[in-house]
Formats: C-alpha cells, sequence, structure tokens
C-alpha cells in the first residue's frame, strides 16, 4: 500500500524536525508522496524538494493558509507542481503574513505577561521567543519559551491557561482571495481539517450548525475550492470522515488526508508521519489540475 503525507510542518513554522528530517522519517516509514505545508511560508521548500528527490520520493510544493471567511478562521491548504508555479501576488501576500504574525505575537506577549502569575511578569521577552521559531512565528514558539522559563510545565499547559484563552486575533486574508491567488498558480486549493475544533465550518459560536455546512461548502466550490481534507484525526476520533467525504462527492471536490504532522509539539510520534489510510486517486486529480 502507497503512503502518503501531504499535510506537515518543519520548523519553519511550527513543527519539530527540519524539512531534511522529515523526508528521512518519511523515508524510513516507507511514504512514497510528500509535501511541505507550512503555515504562511514557502521558506522551507527549497531545503525539502532536494531532500525528497535525493530519496527518490515525490514531492511538491505546498502551504496552509490561515484565511477569514463569514467572520471566522478556517484553514487551507494549497498544493502546487513546483515552486515555479508561485506568481509573485501569492509570495507577496505570504511574505506579508509573516509580518502580521509578528505583530500578532508581540502584542499576545504583552497580553500573556499582564495574566501569568505575578513573580514571572515582564520574564517573556520577543526576542527569546523569536529565536525559538526557525521560521514564522507561532504560539508554539510561545509556549516553548514559557516552558524554559518555567511558567507552566508543559506546551499543552501554556495552551490550555492562557494561548488559547488570551489569543490575539490578527487580520487574515479573505477566503475569495486566497482561493483566487491559489487557482491563478494552479494550485489545488483543499479546505484543511473542516471539522476541527479550532478551524471548523460547524461552528456554534458563529451560529452555523451541520445544518448550514453544505450550504457553506457550496459557496465555497463557487469561489474556487477544489478538495477537503476528509480523513484526518480528529474526524476519526467523532466518526465524521465518511460525513465530509459524502460532501466531497455531492460537490465533485477532492478527497484528501494527513496526519497533520509537527512531532512532538502535538504529541506525535514519528511513526504517524504517513499512516494516513487514502485513496491514491487525489495525486491523479492533482495532476490534472496543474497540467490544467
Amino acid at each position: 500500500m502507497e503512503k502518503f503525507e501531504i499535510h506537515m510542518h518543519s520548523t519553519f513554522s511550527d513543527g519539530e524536525f527540519s524539512p531534511t528530517k522529515l523526508v528521512d522519517i518519511a523515508k524510513n516509514n516507507g511514504v512514497s508522496t510528500l509535501c511541505l505545508t507550512d503555515h504562511d511560508t514557502f521558506g522551507g521548500i527549497d531545503e525539502f524538494i532536494p531532500a525528497a528527490e535525493a530519496e527518490g520520493i515525490f514531492a511538491f510544493s505546498g502551504i496552509e493558509i490561515t484565511v477569514r471567511y463569514r467572520g471566522f478562521n478556517l484553514h487551507l491548504l494549497a498544493y502546487f507542481e513546483s515552486a515555479d508555479s508561485l506568481s509573485e501576488e501569492l509570495c507577496r501576500e505570504v511574505r506579508g503574513m509573516a509580518d502580521k504574525r509578528e505583530k500578532r505575537m508581540r502584542e499576545l506577549i504583552i497580553r500573556i505577561n499582564e495574566v501569568i502569575p505575578e513573580k514571572f511578569r515582564g520574564t517573556i521577552e520577543f526576542e527569546n521567543v523569536r529565536r525559538a521559531a526557525e521560521g514564522v512565528l507561532a504560539r508554539p514558539h510561545l509556549a516553548k519559551e514559557m516552558v524554559r522559563l518555567g511558567i507552566v510545565a508543559n506546551s499543552r499547559d501554556a495552551f490550555d491557561r492562557y494561548l488559547v484563552k488570551y489569543n490575539v486575533e490578527r487580520e487574515n486574508l479573505k477566503m475569495e482571495d486566497a482561493l483566487r491567488l491559489v487557482r491563478e498558480c494552479k494550485g489545488v486549493p483543499v479546505l484543511a481539517h473542516p471539522g476541527e475544533r479550532s478551524y471548523s465550518l460547524y461552528n456554534p459560536a458563529k451560529g452555523y450548525t451541520y445544518d448550514d455546512v453544505p450550504g457553506m461548502v457550496e459557496e465555497l466550490k463557487s469561489f474556487g475550492l477544489l478538495g477537503m481534507e476528509c480523513v484526518y484525526p480528529y474526524h476519526e476520533r467523532t466518526g465524521k470522515v465518511e460525513y465530509y467525504k459524502d460532501l466531497c462527492r455531492q460537490f465533485g471536490l477532492i478527497i484528501t488526508g494527513s496526519r497533520d504532522f509537527h512531532g512532538s509539539v502535538t504529541y506525535q510520534s514519528e511513526h504517524l508521519l504517513g499512516a494516513t489510510k487514502m485513496d491514491p486517486q487525489f495525486l491523479d486529480q492533482f495532476k490534472e489540475v496543474w497540467a490544467s
């Protein structure tokens, strides 16, 4: 059985491993197809693609973008035949995302410094958080610094006690604009984990129930969406894999899946990379879009 991992993160965003190390893990796990999808950056692609090719692994360029839709945030995966496919407009938007992440992190650090126990207040410094990141800044980097300072016992504790409750939202690209930019590069836009708690179409807090989800999927397709990530750990735990697959079939979307691999940052061991059971048809569908 072929193994795939088309949603994973490196040290260029919030993953544990470098792009080269991810390729090494994939090789050891017998993975034949890989895509690196760091948050809001293409920074790791230049290292990743040659490393994969050297091991005989089919690899292509990707990214995961946080987008705004109907007043809440979703994650959009985008898959490209190669880095040569990327337009200057898309690359410029992505560079702007990194700047927004830095501004958001500075604001978040100020906020967290105000609510942690008094003896730690003021000890979290931006430059120390910055040093923990090789690429774009993300909350796991702040969590790591909070562990180092002894404010929390581990990263999960940082999120449970502080980083969700006191989060600072940043102004994200609109879904329509993101889909246009991706499609103009002949990219394949896929809605990441559409039922996952934090970035879900099902969003009761915003007034959207499961009755609303089919209409939202139809609208997203009209904007240019081509697929949904149906096979996903949280969907598996909640029994929603077939629900999202059925929506894909109903609206003619590509069915994908992943482990969303980060490593120990999200308490994942190396053997999970490539463990998603997925129909290889998705790859032929990607290639059709790239060739169109």
